[in-house]
């Protein structure tokens, strides 16, 4: 795993950096069963910009959930979200969400393809109104020896934002993100999951697209 986040990170580095932005996103969850089918969810994440020089987001994110028959996981919660920008105020964001995750496919050996639905209610404070956006992610876990083990991990999640709003939210498409990476058991419970992801931004002008080294270390409960 080193050796592959060592070249993910030669690659994103050889970008040129006026053009497209180095980043690096660290995230910390924990996530599964706390009674019965009664489920919990928690992220606390910091993001470091301009070729990594500087915090440029960090958020916290909490949610209840329910697995349901099916095997569809059900949540809703609240994050805050603080943005520092590298011109002008800080920006802080309140956020409701609600999403369903839904196994598309699942094997025996841990093949896994799923898909996750987050609808999400956004107000900031340097505006009023409340905008809405809708994600959609598809995520493919490929454990090599079978379920638990380490393997590949592959995600692409869309963002569409359905109002127009006073702080800056414009209807249509809002970003895309494409992922592969690493997913890397260390103990029964914790799993590291480490790669490459290109961010495009839908934004007026020419559309930026950043580089991103991403880095999740999962605690799954239950």
């Amino acid at each position: 795993m080193r050796g592959y986040i060592a070249a993910t990170a030669a690659l994103a580095l050889a970008m040129p950096a006026a053009a497209q932005d180095v980043q690096s996103w660290n995230t910390l969850q924990v996530q599964g069963p706390i009674d019965g089918n009664l489920l919990i969810l928690g992220e606390v994440s910091t993001r470091f910009a301009d070729d990594l020089s500087r915090t440029s987001v960090a958020f916290g994110r909490i949610g209840l959930g329910l697995r349901t028959r099916g095997g569809i996981d059900l949540h809703a919660g609240y994050q805050y979200q603080a943005n520092f920008p590298a011109a002008g105020p800080d920006r802080h964001e309140h956020r409701l969400w609600q999403q369903a995750q839904l196994p598309l496919l699942q094997r025996p050996n841990g093949l896994a393809l799923t898909n996750r639905w987050r609808l999400e209610q956004r107000w900031f404070n340097t505006g009023n109104d409340m905008g809405l956006r809708l994600r959609s992610q598809l995520r493919l876990a490929l454990p090599l020896h079978g379920k638990g083990s380490a393997g590949p991990l592959l995600m692409m999640e869309s963002f569409a934002n359905l109002n127009t709003t006073d702080w800056g939210q414009r209807a249509g498409l809002d970003q895309h993100r494409s992922f592969v990476g690493w997913m890397q058991p260390v103990s029964p419970r914790f799993t590291v999951e480490a790669g490459y992801m290109h961010v495009y931004l839908n934004r007026p002008g020419r559309n930026p697209g950043n580089h991103v080294l991403s880095l999740t270390l999962s605690r799954r409960l239950g």
